[in-house]
C-alpha cells in the first residue's frame, strides 16, 4: 500500500466490484465494503469497476486474489495487444517507423512501460514475510525486478507495518 508520506495525504482505498451501487456484488464484497466504510483510519472511496482501475481515482484497490489475478492478466493482455498492433502496423515500413518514433516517442515510451516485466510480480499482503509472486512467462530481467521489489519491501519493513496497522485498525473496532 502506498504510504501516506509518499502521497502527502491518506491513500484513497476502493473495492473492486461489478458496479458502484451498494446492492451489487457478492456477499463477501458487500461485507468487505462495510468493514472499509466503518474503519475510521481508512479513506474508503467506495466501489471501483474494472474500467476505473487505471483512472487514478484511488490509490489502492482491494480485491481477492482470484479477481486480482484476472484483472492483472486482462490488463497485461490488453497492453500486449495494443503494443503488438502498433508494432505490426509500423514494422513493414521503415519511413512509418521513423515518423512514428519522431511524432509518437512519448506514446511509444508509455507503451514500453506497460510491459509486465517492468513490474514483474505482485506482493502478497497479510503475510509475516515478503512474498513476491512472479509471472509464469518471466525472463531474467523480470525476475531481477521482482527481487529488487522484495528487497525494497524488506528495507521498508512492509510486513511489520501491515501487521501493526491491521492490529491498530482492529483495536479501533473494539
Amino acid at each position: 500500500m502506498l504510504a501516506e508520506a509518499e502521497l502527502g495525504r491518506t491513500p484513497r482505498v476502493g473495492l473492486l466490484n461489478i458496479g458502484e451501487e451498494a446492492i451489487k456484488g457478492n456477499d463477501w464484497v458487500r461485507r468487505c465494503a462495510d468493514l472499509l466504510l466503518h474503519s475510521p483510519s481508512v479513506h474508503y472511496t467506495g466501489y471501483v469497476e474494472g474500467d476505473q482501475i487505471y483512472t487514478g481515482e484511488t490509490d489502492v484497490i482491494v480485491c481477492d486474489g482470484f479477481v486480482g489475478n484476472v484483472a492483472l492478466k486482462t490488463s497485461e493482455g490488453v497492453a500486449r495487444l495494443i503494443t503488438d498492433k502498433v508494432k505490426a502496423h509500423l514494422n513493414p515500413h521503415p519511413i512509418k517507423r521513423w515518423i512514428a518514433k519522431w511524432l509518437f516517442s512519448e506514446l511509444l515510451n508509455q507503451l514500453q512501460q506497460l510491459k509486465p516485466d517492468q513490474y514483474n510480480g505482485a506482493s502478497l499482503l497479510g503475510l509475516r514475510s515478503i512474498v513476491v509472486k512472479s509471472h509464469g512467462r518471466a525472463d531474467i530481467a523480470a525476475y531481477e525486478n521482482a527481487i529488487f521489489e522484495a528487497v525494497h519491501e524488506v528495507e521498508r519493513q512492509i510486513p511489520t507495518k501491515i501487521s501493526d496497522r491491521l492490529e491498530a485498525v482492529l483495536l479501533e473496532r473494539h
